[in-house]
């Protein structure tokens, strides 16, 4: 006789436990490609900045109707006998004489249940991890136009709390080092102002909202208006390892006002910068002045936290794949079914943008933030 499993469990640890693999399928398909929604939702669920606010988002979906609730409160048991229905506060275990293993194919045999799970996963995965890793619209800075001021100044604050270096890689601005300094351990580029969120968020109300929910907290205060150009959502780096940030090949840690470079991945294929640091080195920010922020401990952790859910899910090779296809169809080649297919899905992304916003996305922008958007003016991030 098979011992009956009915250990408690958390909101989360109950959603993950009905999300391990299976022989029915979770899927979605976008671009003309098939996305496995388990490896997405349990990353999200498992590595996500706060894991409760992303359970509890993922239990308001599947409890959103009387039926589900019925099929629910059939399959699990809050732990606080005086809970009516299950909560997102309750831990969990299974009605008498189930296992956690029947909970997840009974629950999984519903319709309904399933297209919740489906349908949360897609929205995640297309208004977060997708759209925080398509190209930003970062102002390029140029001394021809005055539409580029904001990000001068931005880039000026860095440098007056950092210095003209990036501790990120050990990199001197070469327009105030032209030579090398002769330290094998110092190189020279042209440094960045970098966005730890980037600067589209300003313009994206549905990512704004997902990494409000990501973050267990409102970050609407941070990615609007001005602030988005805050020295606390910034870094000093050079070009390359500026791409690698904003792709979330690694990340910043920071714990107790603590700051620790993360590599999430070897260092082959990242770059000679990151190489000379080692995993969970302190990084030093704000030692030339303590009167310009330092970056934000809540921004840097919510990068790093994106950056595992990318590297656990396996998303980012589909993601890349589908970025490329994107800018394949805006440079026109349009041709034959598939692209048929993928220009829709492109499409949707961005209308589901429009339809969540009821403002222009030049709105909260100041005038100088206006002219970059219609000159067109774009980098790397």
């Amino acid at each position: 006789m098979t011992e009956l499993d009915d250990s408690e469990k958390t909101l989360p640890e109950t959603l993950v436990t009905i999300l391990e693999p299976c022989e029915v399928s979770l899927a979605f398909d976008y671009h003309n490609r098939t996305i496995d929604v388990r490896p997405i939702a349990t990353a999200l669920l498992q590595w996500g900045y706060d894991r409760d606010s992303l359970a509890g988002d993922l239990w308001q979906r599947i409890t959103d109707s009387r039926q589900k609730i019925e099929i629910l409160k059939k399959l699990l048991r809050p732990c606080d006998a005086r809970a009516l229905l299950p909560s997102p506060e309750s831990g969990f275990v299974p009605r008498r004489a189930r296992t956690w293993q029947e909970v997840r194919s009974k629950f999984l045999q519903s319709d309904d249940l399933r297209a919740s799970v489906i349908s949360w996963t897609r929205d995640f995965y297309l208004d977060l991890l997708l759209t925080i890793m398509a190209p930003s619209r970062t102002p390029t800075p140029s001394d021809r136009s005055t539409s580029t001021r904001n990000q001068q100044v931005f880039r000026r604050k860095l440098f007056d709390r950092d210095g003209v270096v990036s501790l990120i890689g050990k990199v001197l601005d070469r327009r105030s080092y032209p030579a090398p300094p002769g330290m094998s351990y110092f190189s020279t580029s042209i440094l960045q102002g970098a966005h730890i969120i980037h600067f589209s968020a300003n313009s994206h109300p549905e990512l704004r909202k997902v990494l409000s929910i990501f973050a267990g907290q409102s970050v609407e205060m941070l990615l609007t208006g001005s602030q988005i150009n805050d020295p606390s959502n910034g870094l000093l780096l050079d070009v390359l390892t500026h791409e690698l940030f904003g792709s979330f090949r690694f990340g910043i840690e920071c714990r107790d006002k603590t700051y620790r470079l993360r590599k999430l991945y070897p260092d082959i294929g990242l770059s000679e910068q990151l190489a000379r640091h080692n995993d969970g080195e302190e990084l030093l920010f704000g030692w030339k002045s303590h009167l310009v922020p330092p970056p934000s401990s809540l921004l840097c952790n919510v990068h790093l936290a994106i950056c595992h859910v990318l590297r656990e899910s396996n998303a980012f090779p589909m993601i890349l794949a589908i970025l490329e296809d994107e800018e394949e169809f805006n440079s026109g080649n349009t041709d034959g079914d598939y692209w048929l297919v993928a220009g829709a899905s492109y499409l949707e992304r961005k209308l589901r943008g429009l339809a969540a916003s009821s403002y222009s996305d030049t709105d909260g922008l100041d005038e100088d933030e206006r002219l970059v958007k219609d000159d067109h003016v774009i980098t790397a991030r």
